[in-house]
């Protein structure tokens, strides 16, 4: 009987490890498994939460550019604004111009037409910022841009002023890395091109731009009558929107010359 009771308790002792030893290596698998997902699905979202503010803190301070831009507008002689990169580049591009008609009901039509370079924030993961004839834009990776800040523009029942912005750049073309950049923007004189009141007007405004969408919305949201597609942009190539207004007494027009460099 002793030994018999000897083996049966040798026999739970190694009953016993073998399921410590079972439960050890489920908790541990359990574990493993756990920090995986974790390590797969966390990380993954914390890089996607810290690239979605690396461009919030990018549309931020082109707001500020947009900003020091409207003071050498009206006067200043020059504005420094911080944009820190974080693993983008900002560039000049070449894809932009704007052509203005001012036809009055009792004189000759008066035409204005010019390029310009805007400043583009090209996030690492995709989409793009921009400061472009004042205005800011946002392009998301997704696809779908928009003005989120609209260039120096009023259009009323009675009125329409356009402050046409000629944005030249001058030294590097393009600042890549996660350093800070300086942009200095400076301007010339403010130049009054037309200023009539008392008669009716017809205004057409075209704009070359990689993104029509968004400025044909933008300019009726302003209060143009009607823009239409002239051209579609294509990969490469900007298109062309046409925005006109009727029936306006008065219309000022004011033009500058505008020039950014990086620092």
């Amino acid at each position: 009987m002793r030994i018999g009771g000897e083996q049966s308790g040798s026999r739970r002792n190694r009953d016993r490890g073998v399921s410590e030893t079972i439960s050890f290596v489920l908790v541990f698998s359990l574990v493993v498994a756990s920090v995986g997902t974790v390590y797969a699905v966390g990380v993954a979202e914390l890089e996607e939460t810290r690239d979605a503010e690396r461009v919030e803190n990018a549309q931020r301070a082109f707001d500020v550019l947009a900003d020091n831009l409207r003071d050498v507008i009206e006067g200043a002689p020059s504005r420094g604004t911080e944009v820190k990169l974080a693993d983008a580049t900002v560039r000049s591009a070449d894809d932009a111009a704007m052509n203005v008609t001012v036809d009055p009901v009792d004189g000759p039509p008066q035409f204005w037409e010019f390029s310009s370079s805007p400043l583009v924030y090209e996030a690492a993961t995709g989409g793009e910022i921009r400061l472009s004839h004042g205005a800011v834009l946002r392009d998301s990776d997704r696809g779908g841009a928009s003005v989120v800040r609209g260039p120096p523009l009023v259009v009323d029942d009675d009125r329409v002023h356009l402050t046409l912005i000629r944005q030249e750049h001058v030294g590097t073309a393009a600042v890549g890395g996660s350093q800070t950049v300086r942009i200095r923007t400076a301007g010339s004189r403010a130049r009054r091109f037309y200023d009539d009141d008392g008669v009716a007007h017809d205004v057409s405004v075209n704009v070359t731009t990689p993104y029509t969408d968004a400025w044909a919305r933008q300019y009726e949201s302003a209060g143009f009558d009607e823009c239409t597609t002239v051209t579609d942009p294509s990969p490469g190539a900007p298109g062309q929107i046409s925005c006109t207004v009727s029936d306006v007494d008065r219309v000022t027009v004011v033009w500058i010359r505008v020039t950014t460099s990086f620092e």
